[in-house]
């Protein structure tokens, strides 16, 4: 709820106003949160109706979907009912100038006495041609009851709280608009390009057009954002780290255990990387980059300069595959080194497990690299000072939260290439502060991608024979294992079918680690034309020169898991195109499954994703939704976000005295 900087009045209980009693102010607390005369005040509604079109001879039949106020004459009413307290109620009646209509009344029989026949009523509702003119569920209008000048405020109903209820609570506080006061300077205002508060929530509740709402939306908006950053500006405060003294012969010795050289956008955020771990304070980042950008190699380079110095790294991966691959590869660049990596898996043999753990409470081991199983409170270590977590939004907030808290306010990198919305909403909120890596390093192919109907999939498999033939090789990816459009059945389709006599393997999530491994391997060393595989497929598998992928059902999966597995292809410096087929056999999901054939990269699908299913609570659990804020739009009011980056705001920030 926004908050009103504001004297004692405005901090009153509710019940001080008209009509609102202690059962009314408890029913306001539990729905809303709403206490206080100023919290009432900020309560947003949910849209805006224009005020309703005066009847004056005009013709009914073409007026059908506006909202309409009539005058007409009562000749007669019927009811017809649908079971216990269900009715709909159909009142008959005859304007001035002699054009029929029916008023419906839903579950209201109860009001069949104020309509006898001959009574002159007023009603207010919207026109629907339907068995001629009818009025739907109309608002009697009382006597000397105006036409608002004012577009009306249509207010979010929670129970026990209706609309009514609430438009009258607002129109009680009225007088206490004039005990609002502007917390925030002119000049921020002035940058932001919103109204006072004063103006901004008389606006809200009684705009002129939707111009005015709209502006005081925004100023609450800006509000909302201030909030969280001075927030999350204490949280921090309040926070230290040791900084890390790492030098530029440490970073050179660094870069040369990578087998290439980065390039500029992985040198830049690497130097980012580098002033904050320097800094004193922990450090929050999301490394934001697109599949195959090359997020891995300034991991290592980080992770090496916080082990260098004596710290310890957990690197947390969503999948068996990925956590060998993560260990393979800085097992491999770390060849000779004094430090050491280990890993956590859910397969691990006891008596190795008790090794890994022993040597990371003794710090013997620097680098531990693991899936769920780094979660166990079994799992400690002497001075974790670094977590970085792959495509975070696999996992839970707590369980994120309880790995981090093995260590005393370790620095934390989040890596992904399509953030869920809750992720992409922290970065724009400036709550993690995001860098980004667009190009993807080492690489010249690019990808193509398809959508077909589902039984189509004979025709194109036997269109792509041939270039497996002459040596492409395919993934093929079933969401789930099982029933006949599982990846069972699907594997034996294909392998009796257009593809026959190819040479294939298959993974999921039952096979035991090291035999996925050992499959994937062969996959790699081109033992194997085609892989088939559940969604395991979609992180870690970082295998060079892959042409084809096939997904079947596509319309199961999110757009960010799409794009994940098909930046699976065309990986490598000597890479050829890619091409991604989606299947879809759910025609209502064409539409969005086209929009990955034009969405170029992840950032993109990040967006459009964000706009579908919301931020999520940004202080909470929930990783989709409303963000918990009333206002906010993350999708209008990126400007607002960046005026953080201001300098006499940020200065302000530090010093609102």
């Amino acid at each position: 709820m926004t908050q009103i900087e504001s004297d004692l009045d405005l901090n009153a209980a509710l019940t001080k106003l008209s009509g609102i009693g202690p059962k009314r102010a408890a029913d306001f607390a539990s729905a809303f949160g709403i206490e206080k005369i100023g919290q009432l005040l900020c309560l947003m509604p949910n849209r805006y109706e224009s005020p309703a079109v005066l009847i004056d001879g005009q013709d009914l039949q073409q007026l059908e979907g506006q909202k309409v106020r009539l005058t007409g004459t009562v000749t007669g009413l019927s009811i017809w009912s649908r079971g216990r307290r269900k009715s709909t109620m159909t009142v008959r009646l005859i304007t001035e100038q002699d054009q029929k209509l029916s008023a419906l009344f839903f579950n209201q029989g109860y009001r069949k006495n104020q309509f006898p026949e001959g009574r002159v009523v007023q009603l207010e509702g919207q026109i629907l041609i339907k068995n001629g003119v009818q009025i739907i569920a109309p608002k009697v209008i009382q006597e000397g009851e105006e036409v608002p000048k004012y577009l009306q405020p249509i207010y979010p109903e929670r129970d026990p709280v209706g609309r009514s209820t609430i438009e009258r609570a607002v129109t009680a506080a009225q007088d206490y608009f004039a005990f609002v006061s502007e917390p925030l300077p002119e000049f921020m205002l002035q940058l932001a390009q919103v109204p006072s508060l004063p103006e901004a929530l008389q606006q809200l509740h009684k705009p002129r057009d939707l111009q005015q709402a709209e502006a005081a939306r925004r100023r609450l908006a800006l509000g909302e954002v201030l909030n969280l950053e001075r927030r999350r500006r204490a949280s921090r405060a309040t926070v230290e780290s040791r900084p890390l003294e790492a030098d530029d012969k440490l970073w050179q010795r660094i870069l040369q255990r990578l087998p290439f050289e980065l390039n500029s956008e992985q040198t830049s955020v690497l130097t980012t990387f580098r002033q904050e771990l320097d800094a004193g304070q922990p450090m929050r980042r999301l490394l934001h980059g697109e599949v195959g950008s090359g997020k891995t190699a300034v991991a290592f380079a980080l992770a090496l300069a916080v082990a260098a110095g004596g710290g310890q790294v957990a690197l947390l991966a969503p999948t068996e595959i990925l956590a060998r691959q993560h260990m393979a590869t800085f097992q491999s660049w770390l060849q000779g080194a004094r430090l050491k990596v280990v890993g956590l898996l859910g397969d691990d043999r006891a008596a190795a497990r008790r090794e890994t753990l022993a040597a990371l409470r003794t710090s013997r081991a620097q680098i531990a690299i693991g899936t769920h199983a780094l979660f166990s409170a079994d799992v400690a270590f002497q001075d974790l000072r670094l977590v970085v977590l792959d495509e975070q939004h696999r996992f839970g907030v707590r369980q994120k939260a309880s790995l981090i808290n093995k260590g005393e306010a370790p620095h934390v990198l989040t890596m992904t290439a399509t953030p869920i919305p809750r992720t992409m909403a922290w970065a724009q909120y400036g709550s993690l502060d995001p860098c980004i890596l667009r190009s993807r390093a080492g690489t010249s192919g690019s990808i193509k991608t398809r959508v077909s109907p589902q039984d189509s999939w004979q025709q194109i498999a036997k269109a792509q024979r041939p270039l497996i033939e002459a040596g492409a090789q395919s993934f093929v990816v079933v969401p789930h294992i099982d029933s006949e459009d599982g990846l069972l059945a699907w594997q034996q389709r294909y392998l009796q079918g257009p593809w026959k006599g190819l040479r294939a393997g298959m993974v999921h999530g039952r096979l035991a680690g090291e035999q996925t491994a050992k499959i994937v391997g062969e996959f790699r060393d081109r033992k194997l034309d085609l892989l088939f595989g559940t969604t395991v497929v979609e992180v870690g598998l970082d295998i060079p020169g892959v042409e084809l992928m096939t997904i079947l059902h596509a319309e199961r999966l999110g757009l960010a898991s799409l794009h994940q597995l098909r930046g699976r292809l065309a990986r490598g410096n000597a890479a050829k195109e890619g091409f991604c087929q989606l299947f879809c056999a759910n025609p209502d999901s064409f539409e969005r499954l086209k929009f990955l054939e034009t969405a170029a990269d992840g950032f993109q699908v990040a967006a459009l994703d964000l706009r579908q299913r919301g931020p999520g609570a940004m202080l909470g659990t929930r990783q989709h939704g409303k963000a918990g804020f009333q206002a906010f739009d993350p999708l209008r009011d990126d400007d607002l976000v960046a005026l953080l980056r201001h300098k006499e705001l940020r200065n302000w920030l530090a010093d609102p005295e």
